[in-house]
């Protein structure tokens, strides 16, 4: 069995993340604690300590909670994204085509995340390697993956990148 997990790595991100974090740690530390009022138009407390748990909470799911998990084995593909995709199967009989492909994930998808693009359904967090499947059904899907080579050992699944 095949596990790999993936957690938003951009850069871009995580500087806005720390950046809004900090902001609003030292407008907490500064009007909460010494009570100096923050900002020319300052909110009343309550407001800056909601939006402080919330900007930390978001860090947090980002952090923690967001992660994308992928088993395969020789019989399905499971997928989880929480809290976007609690779990999906995608079991192997049900695959006319399985392989790994480089993409242009803004192009393609609009992003990172749970998308939709003209291809079809995009679940990917970072980079621009995944594995793309294509149903009987002719519904089209792409897992964002990060260790391309560790898929070879699966027949069903072909290496485009090799």
């Amino acid at each position: 069995m095949l596990i790999e997990k993936q957690r938003f790595r951009q850069i871009w991100l995580w500087i806005i993340l720390i950046g809004i974090n900090a902001m609003m740690l030292y407008g907490f530390v500064q009007q909460i604690i010494f009570k100096i009022p923050f900002g020319d138009n300052p909110g009343p407390d309550i407001l800056l300590i909601f939006l402080c748990l919330m900007m930390l909470g978001l860090s947090y799911l980002f952090l923690n909670v967001i992660v994308l998990k992928t088993y395969i084995d020789n019989e399905k593909i499971v997928v989880k994204f929480p809290p976007l995709v609690a779990e999906e199967v995608i079991l192997i009989k049900d695959i006319a085509e399985a392989k790994i492909v480089k993409y242009k994930p803004l192009k393609e998808y609009g992003g990172w995340g749970f998308r939709s693009g003209k291809k079809g359904m995009a679940y990917n967090i970072s980079g621009n390697l995944g594995l793309s499947i294509t149903y009987k059904s002719g519904k089209h899907l792409l897992i964002g993956i990060q260790k391309p080579e560790k898929y070879s050992k699966f027949p069903f699944i072909a290496n485009t990148l090799l």
